[in-house]
């Protein structure tokens, strides 16, 4: 006989619960047709994607620091650096790496794999809880679920984070049903790899004692033990330290501090409470760009603003005390903050903050194949929260995710991949719904029926009211995915290609700025200017790099190039105080003054050309190359 930790769980018999609760068996032919659907849909966007997107296999962000410490791990490269991030999906890309020769479409392809798996494990989730048919349409719907497909053709985190949190869940469910020694411990281990792909999967833990208590609840005369989840949740914490342990002893070797996984915590909690957050966006208060630059980035605007080195371990609590007296010092601000991205997190658009998720979903044609979306799912979730209340003891374990999973997304900022990991567990709760309503009809409840149907029909208004901002802020994100496909381009050696993108993401920036994008604005005037500066376009070159802001960088060459495209205009004068500009700031750049002397040559003013001469000559003769 197996020996368990406790006595044999209490199932819910009562009539209500009873037609729906889930008796755990795995159906194979269920789980070939989900799998079937979910490769075939995954594979045919895996083929479109790799043929017909520029920006296929074009990292930037996030993508491309997960990309560039893979092939430093796999390269045997990486620095002894405390984690920034979660290390898991880095090494585990690393690996891929290693055996595909450094492969992106190895990489993307991965993913789908993981996202298929994924599909399989929410049937095997929602059969634990729910009917068969709760569970096949709960995996079919997984399979056809568009941003899960999106995001897996992305070197990103999420796609094998969302297979490891279904996981996890699903082996805890089983270790709740019945809770061996061998179940919990894989239950734990489970629930401690997704913790290396990203911590906040640990806040599900204060939810473990409900969701282990309700399903081993004493009978009457019952000798175990009055608190029968202390000793199962125990056991999960236990293997899931053991496998989180490595992690952090080794950060404290090379960090000299204590950081149990990543020290990016911190980070994220500022980003997501300050005064200048608007809830979704990735933006350090004081850094010099809207596009963070990493770990090194965040390191240094901590240093910085504390007057003093930070280690990360340092900078993650600088940055965790910023948010905190934030909240304390301006508690109405923050409140309206949290209930912005509380109502951001159910909301029906997808936001995103690195490439735009509709942009590149629609320009092939795929948005106008009928996929369920996070418009429906979400409020047909709502309703399944709603109307499984009272078996909320039951479903404990899902109940607990949900929040606690919400609660850690909220505290940060919320972008759509974020909440990506909680929608295997929301869809779980729609296809309740969808089948509740089918079975009220068939059985002629006209009662249960129109209170369903009004209560989703309500929800499905409420959390889609943001769509109209949503599409009025579109052209920003148009103009950045346009930006996208030129770096693509030109990164390909199609440099008309990227001219004519380049173009249309100036326009499209123009219709809409925004101040958090204003460095991706500068970014374009520059490309688009050199490029058309490289082909001889002059007139428009200039209208571009007259755009610049004298703060960015690149202004010295801006300045230089729009000059000489005068002198080719033959607009000397003009020219002449551009190249005055560059020489204050640069009084020893050799072409400026030499561009200088023709002006003043061309406009007739030999004593200031002979004057620029003299300097010319003091700085003596240029260097050889």
């Amino acid at each position: 006989m197996t020996r368990t930790l406790e006595s044999s769980p209490v199932r819910d018999e009562t009539p209500a619960a009873a037609a729906a609760v889930g008796d755990g068996r795995v159906a194979w032919r269920d789980v070939v047709l989900v799998a079937l659907v979910a490769l075939a849909v995954r594979l045919a966007y895996f083929v479109v994607n790799m043929r017909t997107n520029p920006a296929f296999d074009y990292l930037i962000m996030d993508s491309m620091h997960i990309d560039q410490w893979a092939k430093a791990i796999a390269a045997g490269t990486a620095g002894p650096e405390v984690y920034f991030r979660g290390p898991l999906v880095p090494y585990l890309l690393a690996f891929v790496y290693k055996v595909s020769h450094g492969s992106i479409p190895a990489a993307i392809l991965v993913n789908h794999l993981s996202g298929a798996v994924t599909c399989v494990l929410v049937y095997a989730l929602a059969r634990e809880f729910f009917s068969r048919p709760v569970a096949v349409v709960s995996g079919l719907t997984a399979a056809l679920y568009w941003p899960l497909i999106y995001f897996e053709g992305e070197v990103l985190v999420e796609p094998v984070f969302t297979m490891l949190v279904v996981l996890a869940l699903w082996r805890l469910a089983r270790a709740a049903r019945v809770p061996t020694l061998a179940r919990l411990a894989v239950a734990g281990v489970c629930l401690g790899a997704a913790a290396l792909a990203r911590p906040t999967i640990l806040a599900l833990v204060p939810a473990l004692p409900f969701a282990f208590g309700a399903r081993l609840r004493r009978r009457p005369g019952d000798p175990s033990p009055r608190r029968p989840w202390v000793r199962p949740t125990v056991a999960v914490l236990v293997a899931c330290t053991a496998i989180l342990t490595p992690v952090l002893v080794r950060n404290a070797v090379v960090g000299g501090a204590v950081v149990p996984v990543s020290w990016s915590g911190g980070l994220n909690f500022y980003i997501g409470n300050n005064d200048a957050s608007d809830g979704r966006s990735a933006y350090i208060p004081g850094a010099h760009s809207a596009w963070m630059g990493g770990g090194d980035e965040a390191l240094a605007i901590a240093a910085e603003q504390a007057g003093r080195p930070l280690s990360p371990g340092e900078a993650s609590r600088y940055y965790f005390r910023r948010g905190l007296s934030y909240i304390a010092h301006q508690p109405v601000a923050a409140a309206g903050l949290w209930l912005k991205k509380l109502y951001m997190f159910w909301e029906g658009p997808e936001r995103s903050n690195e490439k735009y998720i509709y942009f590149f979903w629609d320009r092939y044609g795929l948005g106008r194949v009928p996929m369920p979306g996070f418009w429906l799912i979400s409020p047909l979730a709502l309703t399944g929260l709603v109307l499984l209340w009272r078996q909320r003891q039951r479903l404990s374990l899902l109940y607990g995710f949900v929040v606690t999973y919400m609660i850690g997304v909220v505290a940060f900022f919320v972008v759509a991949r974020f909440r990506l990991p909680a929608v295997p567990v929301l869809i779980i709760f729609a296809a309740w719904a969808a089948v509740y309503v089918v079975d009220e009809v068939r059985g002629r409840r006209l009662g249960g029926f129109l209170r369903a149907l009004g209560l989703f029909a309500a929800l499905l208004v409420v959390v889609n009211l943001g769509y109209p901002t949503f599409w009025s802020e579109r052209n920003t994100h148009i103009a950045i995915s346009h930006y996208t496909l030129a770096g693509a381009l030109a990164d390909r050696g199609d440099n008309d290609g990227a001219l004519v993108e380049l173009a249309r993401a100036r326009i499209a920036y123009e219709r809409s700025p925004s101040r958090h994008y204003q460095g991706i604005a500068q970014d374009i005037y520059y490309k688009l200017g050199a490029v058309l500066y490289a082909k001889g376009r002059c007139k428009e070159a200039m209208d571009a790099l007259g755009r610049m802001e004298p703060g960015d960088p690149r202004t010295m060459q801006a300045r230089m190039m729009y000059a000489d495209c005068c002198e080719k205009l033959g607009r000397p004068r003009e020219a002449g105080g551009m190249y005055s500009l560059v020489l204050r700031t640069e009084p020893n750049n050799r072409r400026a003054l030499e561009g200088l002397i023709r002006c003043y040559e061309a406009t007739g003013h030999p004593d200031e050309a002979a004057e620029a001469r003299k300097r010319l000559q003091d700085l003596g003769e240029p260097p050889s190359n």
